[in-house]
C-alpha cells in the first residue's frame, strides 16, 4: 500500500501516480441507439386532435371587431356618458296558409259490418210414434207449405184400436143414458149414475188416444218453408223422437251481424238497413231485433234485419256486408288530405281561430265516401286550413289567405 502512495510532506503534497492516467485511458464505445419509427396513423390522429382543439378555442377568442365594440361600449361607461341600447332582434315571419269556411250538415252515418244470411225459422220434423216409414214424398230443396203431408208411418193395428174404442164409447153412452133415466125416477141412486158417466168419459178418452195415435202416422209440415235435410227413407224403422226432416223458413230472410258494445246504442229497431251479398246482389230490410244481452265471449250484440224473400230467391248462410244506419249527427265533409296527426298520433284537422291562431282539433271519422271524408268533432262553422297545415304548429300565429281553388262539394261551391 505504501508503494502506491506518495509521501505526504505538507498540505499541498501531491499524490504519486499509481498507474496510467484515467484521462489518458481509452473509453469504451457506446452501442448505437435504435431509432423508433412513428406510425402515420398516430401522427394523423394527433394533428386532427390539435386542429379540432384549435377550432373550438377559436370560437371563444374575441375577434378584432368584438374587441373594438367592447372598447367602444366600455368607453362611455367609464366617462359617464349614456350607453346606447342594442336594437331588438327581427320578429319571426308569419306563415301564410290557405283557408276556407266549412259548414256542418245533418248526416246519418252508416255502420258497415260483416254479417251473414240466416233462415228466419228452422224446424225439425220428429217421429211422434213408433213404426216403419211407409212413404216419404219430398226431396231436399223442395218448397213445402204448412200442413202439407210429406209421408206416412205404417198404421198397423192402430185403425182397429180406434174402431174398438169407438164401439166401447157407444156402449158407455147407452149405459149412461139408461142410468140417468132410472135415477130421475128414483129407481137408481145418484152414485150409479155418476159411475156410468165416468165410464162413458173414459171411453171418450180412449177413443181420442186411439185417433191421435193414428194421426201421428201422418207426417205433416209445421210451417211454410224449404226441405233442408231428409233423414229417413221408406222402410226405415223409427221410434219416438227420431228425426224425419229439417225445414227452414226463408221468407223473411234474416241478415245477422254482431255489433260491438260501442256502436249498438246508435242502432235502432225499425230502421231501414241495406245488405250487400257476396254474390253481388243488394237487399233492403228492417232492423227487427237487437239482442238485449251481449255474448260473453265476444262482448257483441246480435242484430237481425228482416228481408222479404218471396219465392226463396236467396240462400241462407251467405256472407254479406250489412249497412246499418246510425243516429243523425252534425258532420263536416272534408278532403282526406286535410287530416293530420298530433304528437300523440291522434287524428285531427287544423283550423284558424280568433286572432289568426292555428289550432289542432281532434276529430272522429264517420264515413269515407268518394266525395270526401265525413268527420265529427268540429263546431257548426269552422275555418279549416286547406294548404300549409303541416308547416304551422298548434297555437302559432298565421296569415290566412282565402282558398279559391279547393272547395269541397258540401259547401256548394266548385
Amino acid at each position: 500500500m505504501t508503494e502506491h502512495l506518495s509521501k505526504i510532506e505538507g498540505p499541498k503534497a501531491e499524490r504519486a501516480p499509481i498507474g496510467p492516467s484515467v484521462e489518458d485511458a481509452p473509453k469504451p464505445e457506446a452501442p448505437p441507439k435504435k431509432r423508433r419509427r412513428v406510425k402515420p396513423s398516430i401522427v394523423i390522429s394527433v394533428l386532427l386532435a390539435i386542429g379540432a382543439a384549435a377550432w373550438i378555442l377559436s370560437g371563444n377568442l374575441p375577434t378584432e371587431e368584438g374587441q373594438i365594440a367592447t372598447e367602444n361600449s366600455a368607453a362611455p361607461a367609464q366617462s359617464g356618458q349614456a350607453v346606447a341600447v342594442a336594437a331588438p332582434k327581427a320578429e319571426k315571419k308569419v306563415q301564410s296558409v290557405r283557408v276556407y269556411e266549412s259548414v256542418a250538415q245533418v248526416r246519418r252515418s252508416t255502420l258497415r259490418i260483416a254479417g251473414r244470411t240466416e233462415a228466419s225459422r228452422t224446424g225439425r220434423l220428429m217421429a211422434e210414434t213408433e213404426g216403419a216409414i211407409r212413404s216419404i214424398n219430398v226431396e231436399e230443396g223442395d218448397t213445402v207449405a204448412a200442413g202439407q203431408r210429406i209421408g206416412t208411418i205404417e198404421e198397423n193395428e192402430r185403425s182397429a184400436v180406434m174402431r174398438e174404442a169407438q164401439a166401447a164409447l157407444n156402449q158407455r153412452e147407452i149405459e149412461y143414458t139408461a142410468a140417468a133415466k132410472l135415477a130421475s125416477k128414483g129407481f137408481q141412486s145418484e152414485v150409479s149414475k155418476a159411475k156410468a158417466l165416468a165410464e162413458m168419459e173414459a171411453a171418450k178418452a180412449a177413443l181420442d188416444r186411439a185417433r191421435l195415435d193414428l194421426e201421428k202416422t201422418r207426417l205433416s209440415i209445421p210451417f211454410d218453408g224449404v226441405i233442408w235435410t231428409k233423414d229417413v227413407e221408406p222402410g226405415d224403422l223409427v221410434k219416438v223422437g227420431d228425426l224425419i226432416a229439417t225445414i227452414v223458413d226463408l221468407d223473411p230472410l234474416l241478415v245477422v251481424a254482431n255489433v260491438s258494445e260501442r256502436e249498438v246504442a246508435a242502432v235502432t229497431e225499425g230502421a231501414l238497413a241495406q245488405a250487400k251479398l257476396i254474390t253481388g246482389e243488394s237487399v233492403e230490410g228492417i232492423v227487427s231485433y237487437i239482442s238485449p244481452q251481449a255474448e260473453t265471449a265476444t262482448r257483441t250484440f246480435r242484430v237481425e234485419v228482416e228481408v222479404p224473400d218471396t219465392g226463396n230467391r236467396f240462400k241462407a248462410g251467405i256472407t254479406a256486408e250489412l249497412l246499418l244506419p246510425l243516429s243523425e249527427s252534425e258532420a263536416h265533409l272534408i278532403s282526406p288530405a286535410l287530416l293530420t296527426l298530433d304528437d300523440s298520433g291522434q287524428v285531427g284537422v287544423k283550423v284558424v281561430q280568433e286572432g289568426e291562431i292555428a289550432r289542432f282539433v281532434p276529430v272522429r271519422i264517420l264515413e269515407d265516401t268518394p266525395n270526401g271524408v265525413w268527420i265529427h268533432g268540429l263546431p257548426d262553422r269552422a275555418t279549416l286550413i286547406s294548404v300549409g297545415q303541416e308547416y304551422v304548429g298548434d297555437g302559432e300565429k298565421v296569415s290566412p289567405v282565402p282558398d279559391t281553388v279547393f272547395v269541397p262539394e258540401a259547401t256548394g261551391r266548385t
